[in-house]
């Protein structure tokens, strides 16, 4: 997981050095692996990314990426400091074509398919995806997948 989250931001770094957005890593040195396809997963959290460097704030944008290992599930949280969203639109924006406002214009960006893609991504690996957020506080959001099933130990002939 460690891979896939450095390889999608480093594809992801120069819109962000467009966008004058700050991005906080925060990834242990070491995770177990889940099992999950490489090129969904990176479609997850391009996702999220892109809508976290979308809803930023404009002046000060800040983002940050976590991975932790939570019981037998890898969570990966992607959060922005942009303007929240209200408790009752966190079910909502998973939505198929549910689309969030611009922060200024209050004109729908996007398709309002990326975060229902990825619902369905993640729930497909064994996972859950959420978002945690009030207005004025930004947002987080965090998918979960299953820890691989370590192979047993092989006794050894002695």
């Amino acid at each position: 997981m460690e891979e896939l989250i450095a390889d999608t931001v480093a594809g992801m770094s120069q819109l962000l050095r467009e966008k004058r957005v700050q991005l906080d890593l925060d990834l242990p040195e070491r995770v177990h692996a889940v099992t999950a396809d490489f090129d969904r997963i990176v479609q997850v959290l391009l996702n999220l990314l892109s809508n976290a460097m979308k809803f930023c704030d404009r002046e000060n944008g800040r983002v940050r990426i976590g991975l932790a290992e939570k019981d037998a599930y890898l969570q990966v949280e992607v959060c922005d400091n942009g303007p929240g969203i209200s408790p009752e639109d966190h079910a909502a924006i998973f939505d198929k074509f549910h689309q969030g406002g611009d922060t200024l214009t209050g004109k729908p960006q996007g398709t309002g398919l990326g975060l229902h893609i990825s619902r369905h991504i993640v729930g497909r690996f064994g996972g859950r995806i959420w978002a945690e957020s009030r207005p004025g506080q930004g947002a987080r959001f965090c998918f979960t997948l299953p820890i691989a099933a370590s192979p047993a130990p092989v006794a050894q002939a002695g």
